[in-house]
């Protein structure tokens, strides 16, 4: 049964990464024109279902699993760490990208409108941005995500049934 659930769990965790690998595959060159709108963006429904799904399946995978709330607690700060740190290195790898995008507007047209760059390369609005809203460190930290969804779940499960123990409820 077991066997079942972690294969179930692989198969979402697939499907995701081919869809956050799509998404990624979907931002034009620096330099080059995006035409109008981004229809990437419409990947976030399935991802976000399939990031709810996740959680359940990660619950299901953890179910018989006796994990004390010490450990619990720590996989929640190890996982909110992982998860800021991702961030951080979001924030750095978009700068980067900036800085890409202005080399080829300069190559291309002899001087940076930083301006332009700036609009198409905020928000998620933007086809140039795909490629850092879906990309390895993304997805990982969406399964991180998820992950931490379940622990959590999982904490305040075991912090309630602790209470209800004390109380001496069933």
């Amino acid at each position: 049964m077991k066997i079942k659930r972690f294969t179930g769990l692989l198969v979402n965790m697939l499907v995701s990464l081919i869809l956050v690998l799509f998404g990624h595959a979907m931002t034009p060159r620096p330099g080059t024109s995006s035409g109008n709108g981004n229809p990437v963006i419409l990947l976030f429904i399935p991802l976000i279902i399939l990031i709810l799904l996740m959680v359940y399946q990660w619950i299901r995978v953890f179910q018989d699993a006796k994990i004390s709330v010490g450990r619990l607690s720590l996989f929640v700060t190890v996982l909110v760490g992982y998860i800021i740190a991702g961030y951080v290195y979001q924030l750095h790898r978009l700068e980067i990208y900036r800085e890409i995008q202005a080399e080829a507007f300069e190559s291309k047209n002899g001087y940076v409108d930083w301006p332009h760059i700036e609009s198409i390369t905020s928000g998620i609005l933007s086809i140039q941005m795909n490629n850092q809203f879906f990309n390895w460190n993304t997805y990982f930290m969406m399964l991180a995500f998820s992950l931490l969804l379940c622990f959590l779940y999982r904490l305040i499960q075991g912090l309630l049934n602790s209470k209800r123990a004390t109380r001496g409820e069933c």
